[in-house]
């Protein structure tokens, strides 16, 4: 708003002279110039006081001493009107006026007050009678004037008071904003005001990130409506296309924001049950509504970002952020793989994303909903941070009914399917994951094309073995009735001694004769079958199976014997 001080109709030089002249016509009557001032004299010769009387096209005031007034308010019959330096009543104008009130200590008193003079001379105001906020129109904006017409502004209530304090911005769900002194325009949409909350430290349901604001001088978006009354209690207001919230102050919320439940670091309560920090019920009641300078909620969007305290403590204690992504709803995916843009990716309980090598264990019968996810430092008794940790853990964690899967490495997180080169330890290794069907990307276990993968992991000899032995043993769940399938891949030395102590290999002095070897075992591949349920396969290298092969020498020159796939002998020379 376009104010103008004190800027009021002036009458010109020549107006002045007129005026005069037609005032000096009169001898008792009329205008009269006196001690430097102008009066009135009716018919009656009388001094008029009180009194509005008209000279060419304005209007003049005699004050109660019958003087004409000048530059200043006057009051009459319960109106208020404003009088320039020349007298002149002032029409459609604003006109500062003087706080008389003011000292420079009240930050709530204004240096002057705003009044706006209608065309008929008279102050905007409102009724003494109205316990409602009336606006009044100038000039397309709305404003609000108290019963003695000087202008309202900052925090306004719905009976048309103005709030004053620290906590004048809380006052209520209908409270108007009208700019500062020296605006006082109702405020429509978005406006960011400094503000003093002395409850900063205290969560509330409307709990927005303690990261954010964590003093209590703020400055904080609010949003006013058409109407010019302040949004609260917003979880997802649609502004030009975008969600926004806010707290039941009128405050826009920023980063992290949750409403159904109450924020917790330890448990937290969902009906009857209490569900502690780190399950899906929990964590899919947090959204993300960006900085404190945006605030648009993400909505079918990624964003990495650092968790609330409340969300995940140790992660915020580290300022250690995460990959998340929030559903059309704007709500945490967690403890699901979820496709986005055509690929899957894993979340935890937390809603963070997953990324790496991970066995996964799902809720029931679902292949898309998580029970656990586990990396490779969660489980003493399962780890898979090494080659050896992984062969060793691959098959008691598929006996648990987990799957391996690999989310790729670093931000990435998609997971990844058919063969990949993935690292352990430092150590690149072949894995094989599932193309398609419900465990799509699920590790292979089992037989491809002639070789033999383990949760995914190829199972082949070292460079230096040459050749290793694939040993497939079924195994009786006692407590599910049901037989599992185990893989593991031995060295000669291991294959010899299990075979020996096992009673698969039987020492055949007749095959070392004219030969270079010291020992030869037989070995009976169909009693390791029938009594132990375990097949043994020869691979080399590359990890293929190996078949009708008379001299397999491995690298420590012993040599395999078999008869198709099936191995019959061992040379073993000292």
């Amino acid at each position: 708003m376009r104010k103008q001080t004190k800027l009021v109709a002036v009458l010109s030089t020549a107006a002045l002279l007129a005026l005069g002249a037609s005032m000096s016509s009169f001898a008792a009557t009329g205008w009269q110039e006196e001690n430097g001032t102008w009066v009135y004299y009716n018919k009656s010769g009388d001094l008029e006081t009180e009194k509005w009387e008209k000279s060419g096209d304005n209007w003049f005031y005699l004050n109660e001493d019958g003087e004409m007034a000048t530059d200043v308010v006057v009051e009459y019959s319960d109106n208020y009107y404003y009088v320039d330096e020349n007298g002149a009543m002032v029409i459609n104008k604003w006109v500062s006026v003087e706080n008389e009130d003011y000292d420079g200590d009240d930050e709530d008193e204004p240096v002057n007050h705003w009044y706006y003079f209608g065309s008929n001379g008279k102050a905007f105001k409102s009724s003494s009678n109205s316990n409602s906020a009336s606006f009044k129109n100038v000039n397309g904006k709305k404003y609000i004037f108290d019963d003695e017409g000087k202008m309202l502004y900052g925090w306004i209530g719905e009976d048309g008071d103005r709030k004053t304090g620290d906590d004048a911005w809380k006052e209520g769900d209908g409270l108007y904003y009208c700019g500062d002194e020296n605006d006082g325009a109702q405020t429509i949409g978005w406006v960011y005001l400094d503000i003093v909350d002395n409850e900063y430290d205290q969560d509330d349901a409307w709990h927005s990130s303690s990261k954010v604001f964590d003093d209590e001088n703020q400055t904080r978006w609010f949003y006013f409506k058409d109407n010019g009354k302040k949004m609260v209690k917003e979880t997802g207001k649609t502004i030009n296309g975008k969600k926004y919230s806010f707290d039941e102050h009128g405050r826009m919320n920023a980063e992290w924001v949750i409403y159904d439940a109450t924020p917790t670091t330890s448990t937290v309560a969902t009906g009857s049950i209490t569900k502690p920090q780190g399950t899906s019920d929990y964590t899919t009641n947090w959204r993300y509504y960006g900085s404190p300078e945006d605030g648009a909620r993400v909505t079918k969007g990624w964003f990495k970002v650092v968790p609330d305290i409340n969300l995940h403590e140790g992660d915020y204690d580290d300022d250690e952020d995460s990959w998340y992504y929030s559903d059309k709803d704007g709500k945490l995916v967690a403890s699901e793989i979820k496709t986005i843009n055509g690929k899957k990716y894993a979340f935890d309980d937390y809603g963070r994303m997953k990324d790496g090598l991970k066995f996964i264990k799902f809720e029931d019968d679902s292949t898309t909903k998580i029970d656990t996810i586990l990396s490779d430092d969660d489980r003493n008794d399962a780890k898979f941070d090494t080659e050896d940790n992984f062969k060793d853990s691959a098959n008691t964690l598929l006996g648990e009914k987990y799957y391996c899967y690999y989310f790729g490495s670093g931000s990435d997180g998609a997971m990844k399917t058919n063969k990949q080169t993935v690292e352990i330890d430092g150590d690149n290794f072949n894995f094989l994951f599932n193309k398609s069907g419900s465990y799509k990307g699920a590790g292979k276990t089992g037989v491809d094309d002639s070789k033999y993968y383990l949760a995914g992991m190829l199972l082949k000899a070292d460079k230096d073995d040459k050749y290793s032995v694939i040993k497939i043993e079924t195994v009786k769940d006692a407590k599910k009735g049901t037989d599992g399938v185990e893989y593991s891949i031995l060295t000669t030395d291991d294959f010899i001694k299990e075979a020996k102590d096992k009673g698969y290999a039987t020492p055949n002095a007749e095959k070392l004769k004219g030969g270079k070897y010291t020992e030869y075992y037989d070995i009976d591949y169909k009693k390791a079958a029938e009594k132990d349920n375990t097949v043994y396969k020869l691979v080399n290298t590359s990890g293929s199976v190996q078949k009708s092969k008379t001299k397999a020498k491995d690298g420590n020159d012993r040599c395999y014997v078999q008869s198709s796939e099936n191995i019959i002998g061992v040379f073993v020379e000292d």
